[in-house]
């Protein structure tokens, strides 16, 4: 509604200011829902549910916010918007008083609410989403314009490639989903995906094949990245209850999944200084050095989740 009704660009930055405000409350509400409201055994179908919903709604946003606003204007497309806000604020409504008893069921014993900073995992944690989504948004800002000049191909040709990787991830989602419930180690099926990922992110920044298998690799890239995800939100629970119980799922998802928006956030301004040098390639070469740092530091938490283990 603010964004409606701006005039100027100050108010444009109170809008986004409120938006990102309001936005930091839903990964330590969704994932606290989610993992007490869901049996540990169906988790796995559950997180992968849920990605692919927020994949869906990335997809569908630039369809819905650009068609009304063809029709009736920038300002009745954001007022528009507000209505999905709406719908989340009744179905939040409607299931508060449920999500409310439920927590109150695995009320525990309180802790420090800063003692999980002391935790190398957590940390390593917040690593590996800084490091995976750099990488995605250096894809989702750049990939059209450096596969055009890479390839030679058009630019809606390689803007198709991206949306293939898109929709190829919310495919590996929904896959992920069952990896994650029958395979217990989820760093080692992380670090196989992303390491994968990497090479074919690596293959495509040489532009050795032909322009028409940059489609394809982009797809394979996007489905291997989505199918870890599922997998990635299971250690961050076994990480989290590991230390502090169920308690601490809303500090320790809010902190970890932080890294998400700082990796959004310098993503463009990182990469932006390769594409003004016309370093092409080397923006999917860091794609790939970013999904393998992001290997290293989930193999990382899996190696401290031992260590504790075999202390305990």
């Amino acid at each position: 509604m603010l964004l409606g009704t701006a005039h100027g660009y100050p108010a444009l930055m109170l809008a986004a200011l409120c938006a990102g405000g309001g936005n930091a409350v839903f990964h330590p509400a969704d994932y606290t829902l989610l993992n007490n409201r869901v049996a540990p055994a169906r988790l796995g179908h559950a997180f992968s549910t849920h990605g692919l919903s927020g994949n869906v709604g990335w997809a569908a946003s630039p369809v819905f916010i650009t068609g009304i606003s063809a029709l009736a204007g920038w300002r009745t497309a954001a007022v528009s918007a507000s209505a999905i806000a709406v719908l989340a604020i009744v179905a939040v409504a409607i299931f508060l008083r449920e999500a409310r008893v439920e927590s109150a069921r695995h009320e525990e014993a309180p802790v420090s609410p800063f003692a999980f900073l002391q935790v190398g995992s957590i940390w390593l944690s917040f690593l590996f989403f800084l490091a995976l989504t750099l990488g995605f948004g250096a894809l989702q800002n750049f990939a059209p314009s450096v596969l055009t000049s890479l390839y030679g191909i058009p630019l809606t040709g390689a803007a198709s490639a991206l949306s293939i990787y898109l929709l190829a991830g919310a495919a590996g989602i929904v896959a992920g989903g069952f990896l994650a419930a029958k395979y217990d180690a989820q760093e080692r099926a992380i670090a196989l995906l992303l390491t994968a990922a990497a090479g074919l992110s690596f293959l495509v920044a040489t532009a050795v094949l032909p322009g028409l298998f940059v489609a394809p690799l982009m797809g394979a890239i996007g489905f291997g990245v989505g199918t870890s995800q599922p997998s990635r939100d299971l250690l961050v629970r076994k990480v989290a209850i590991a230390r502090f119980g169920k308690s601490s799922f809303g500090r320790i998802y809010g902190f970890v999944y932080s890294g998400l928006d700082a990796g959004l956030a310098i993503a463009p301004v990182l990469f932006g200084r390769l594409m003004d040098k016309g370093l092409f390639a080397g923006v999917l070469f860091g794609v790939a050095a970013c999904q393998l740092l992001s290997v290293l530091f989930a193999l990382g938490v899996g190696q401290k989740r031992a260590a504790a283990r075999s202390e305990a």
